[in-house]
């Protein structure tokens, strides 16, 4: 039967469609960026040939960290007490697998489709959040004061994010002609200021670096570099500053809850984020290591403030015990201890050396990985199925291009 099955199924042209379909929905559907996530899964399983896939896989780094880390997660549920919490976050790690399937299955000449499929789908969620913020509609109730169509406004200013640094990275590259330029600024400033009309610090934060990132590899780190890069985000923060009345809020919100945190009031956003490091260092400080568990960091806060709380404001503890730790790297290092955390790291270092050929796709493969840890700071976005789901798309695309560099290169 699945030998019958496999014989009706063109598998590369029904991943490609997949694999498009995946890019331009992600930032449009919770629902299909599963169901596309799972299908891809399900027909790298049924094609079968998986010796043949093993040795492609097995000459990258990347692939076997990324196997390694998904292994070692697993595992981690042998000492996990809250066994039903970390089977739903090792969910989110399973689906890392797609990242082999889009890997094994894009072709090199099919990488930059996947990139404007997803680029489309950002301008048409673009255009829906323009309508919500000048009131022409509201989407599931939410308008003006939250203008973001599908997704938490953290995981939207990501996505915004990386989009602007791929548009920023296409304006500086010699790739493009004038026209094409015209569009690419066009379209930048319309998410730049996109991420500006929203709450996500997030985001703000992993494009700031990014623009730095982005001019640094196209001029180099030298004073002309760094000048160009200060003035770029002097123009788009001071502009932002100008005409976004929520921008300054947040600013002066963050000044405000800032200066709460230096004279010891933790009850803010931003103390409440540095109370959470502290009960995290408390729970490293016993199980450095390996860490509690994948499925464990709930209950291992509420052990550890029940040793010492550290006089934090009820809130905060109280959070505390019902949320994440806001950093992929706090969350990692308490989950998976510093084995986790050094096998999170070597995961970006693969993804930063792949030997990709394409000039663009190597730039952006590391704009990607400094947009991702950069927002780790202040968010686990693995543990988010958005930000997750953009991970493994890109993740499998830049594996993809550099296992056809490698594939390449042994035929030479």
């Amino acid at each position: 039967m699945i030998a019958t099955l496999r014989s009706k199924i063109n598998f590369e042209k029904t991943n490609y469609i997949i694999i498009l379909l995946y890019a331009f929905m992600m930032p449009l559907s919770r629902a299909t960026n599963s169901l596309f996530d799972a299908l891809l899964i399900i027909l790298l399983l049924l094609q079968g040939n998986y010796q043949k896939h093993f040795n492609t896989l097995k000459r990258s780094p990347l692939a076997k960290v990324l196997l390694l880390f998904i292994v070692y997660t697993i595992i981690s549920l042998l000492w996990t007490d809250q066994l039903h919490e970390g089977l739903n976050v090792k969910k989110l790690y399973i689906q890392w697998f797609a990242i082999f399937a889009i890997a094994l299955s894009i072709k090199k000449e099919q990488v930059f489709s996947v990139v404007s499929a997803f680029l489309l789908g950002m301008l048409v969620s673009e255009l829906l959040s323009y309508g919500m913020f000048f009131e022409f509609w509201t989407i599931k109730g939410k308008g003006a004061d939250y203008p973001t169509p599908f997704m938490m406004h953290i995981d939207y200013s990501v996505f915004l994010a990386f989009s602007a640094v791929i548009l920023l990275n296409r304006m500086l590259s010699k790739r493009y002609d004038f026209k094409e330029k015209i569009f690419l600024t066009l379209f930048f400033l319309t998410v730049t200021g996109n991420l500006f009309i929203n709450d996500g610090r997030t985001g703000q934060l992993a494009f700031l670096v990014g623009i730095f990132a982005t001019v640094f590899i196209h001029f180099k780190v030298n004073l002309k570099s760094i000048g160009i890069a200060l003035l770029l985000t002097t123009i788009l923060f001071s502009g932002a500053y100008t005409f976004s009345s929520k921008f300054q809020k947040r600013i002066a919100f963050a000044k405000q809850d800032i200066q709460r945190a230096l004279s010891g009031d933790l009850s803010g956003s931003w103390g409440g984020r540095v109370a959470m490091y502290i009960i995290a260092a408390d729970i490293v400080k016993s199980n450095p290591i390996i860490g509690v568990g994948v499925g464990d960091y709930n209950s291992a806060a509420t052990e550890a403030l029940a040793k010492n709380n550290h006089n934090l404001p009820e809130r905060v503890i109280t959070q505390v015990q019902h949320v994440h730790f806001h950093s992929q790297y706090v969350n990692t290092l308490v989950q998976g201890g510093f084995i986790a955390l050094g096998l999170m790291l070597m995961i970006f270092i693969a993804v930063i050396r792949l030997p990709i050929v394409d000039p663009e796709l190597k730039e952006l493969s590391i704009l990607f990985a400094v947009v991702f840890l950069t927002a780790f700071v202040a968010e686990p976005l693995w543990l988010k199925q958005f930000t997750n789901m953009l991970f493994i798309l890109y993740t499998g695309l830049f594996l993809g291009a550099s296992l056809h560099a490698k594939s390449n290169a042994d035929h030479a």
